[in-house]
């Protein structure tokens, strides 16, 4: 949503109109719930967390200053995202998109939604550095396979090994980069609860 279209709703919403919140409920539901049933893949909980993201937005607008386009977008997203964040910490113990499938995400181009853009940043932080700390070849599979986007039967023939033997080493390489990104999650959370 544009700046000046969110300057507009965010007063209409301040002098108590019904329409503006409805407007506003209309145009960021259909994001707020897709994001969050596709992190924690149950629909109970992502209505859970889409009513208190909701929550959490109508009880800081008061307080929000829009400073550029799609800076209402951002903010929604960053209030969601602590939400998730939390569910996560409280009902699993790490907050850590399936790995695949953000590995995937963070390949792929990156687009202005605020909602895919920010996530695959974050988490590509974490893979661009955890692929340092994992062994050589486990590297090398990685990189022929995600970043080259080469099917498993090319990178056996460019390896000189099976198509077996690739995939366990993938399914090894990704198995040490999503415990090395695990961990930096975990130590990164550690540094913001002290």
């Amino acid at each position: 949503m544009d700046k000046v279209k969110s300057v507009e709703l965010i007063s209409r919403i301040k002098k108590g109109e019904q329409n503006a919140f409805k407007e506003f409920y209309e145009e960021f539901f259909p994001r707020v719930y897709k994001y969050a049933e596709r992190r924690v893949k149950n629909r109970e909980v992502a209505e859970d967390i889409t009513s208190e993201t909701f929550f959490k937005v109508l009880k800081g607008l008061s307080c929000f200053v829009i400073k550029g386009d799609n800076a209402l977008d951002v903010w929604i997203y960053s209030i969601e995202r602590n939400v998730v964040r939390d569910w996560f910490r409280k009902n699993a113990g790490v907050d850590l998109l399936p790995f695949e499938e953000a590995f995937s995400d963070v390949l792929s181009s990156i687009v202005d939604d605020p909602y895919s853009t920010a996530e695959r940043e974050e988490v590509k932080e974490y893979i661009v550095s955890a692929l340092e700390e994992i062994p050589e070849q486990y590297r090398e599979v990685i990189e022929l396979r995600f970043y080259k986007m080469k099917k498993i039967k090319d990178i056996a023939l460019e390896l000189e090994k099976s198509v077996d033997a690739v995939k366990v080493t993938q399914f090894r390489a990704l198995s040490a980069l999503k415990e090395k990104v695990e961990e930096k999650l975990h130590s990164g959370q550690k540094r913001t609860n002290n």
